[in-house]
């Protein structure tokens, strides 16, 4: 009997574990789209957004996985979007949550993205989100230690920030790529 206890304790542990390590299962560069915000349409909740994007491109992706994803059709967030408008160009992360309805898409965070004197920034996250932190080398959810791009196991913003200047060389590059309508 206390072998049959020693191994519901040990199969407990490492259920839990893996569920709390999920949790904190930091997002993938794949997760990365940068997009013209068309509306945002009025909710019930204050919390809970409905947005409606022009332009989606999933920057970090590679080619076949843009072959083979889905495209997202619905945007969904659970922090208020009070300082996003229709014309904003914005990056954030955004994930297929249910494999039931995969073109429903879940927004963990944004930014709105700027460019001038040819340098694209990323401004201030909206909304806080879990994400690996590399110096402590565990979860956190500090909205100031964080930056959009960072809570990534590889490489943090600043490399991916050099990647996106690649791709879009110049303020001409990123705002022709994402026309405002």
């Amino acid at each position: 009997m206390d072998l049959n206890r020693k191994g519901l304790f040990l199969f407990l542990n490492i259920i839990l574990s893996i569920s709390t390590a999920f949790a904190c299962a930091p997002h993938s560069p794949r997760d990365v789209f940068i997009a013209r915000v068309q509306s945002i349409p009025k909710q019930s909740s204050d919390t809970q957004n409905q947005f409606e994007f022009q332009h989606v491109r999933f920057v970090f992706q590679h080619f076949l996985t843009k072959l083979l994803t889905p495209k997202p059709t619905q945007w969904h967030s659970n922090f208020p979007a009070k300082t996003i408008k229709a014309n904003d160009l914005v990056i954030g992360l955004a994930y297929s949550a249910d494999s039931a309805a995969p073109n429903n898409y879940q927004i963990s965070t944004m930014a709105l993205l700027g460019c001038e004197k040819n340098i694209i920034s990323i401004n201030h996250l909206i909304a806080p989100f879990t994400a690996w932190d590399r110096q402590a080398k565990s979860c956190n959810k500090a909205p100031s230690s964080i930056k959009l791009l960072d809570g990534f196991l590889e490489y943090d913003q600043s490399y991916y920030l050099a990647k996106l200047h690649q791709k879009y060389p110049n303020c001409e590059a990123l705002f022709s790529a994402f026309p405002k309508s």
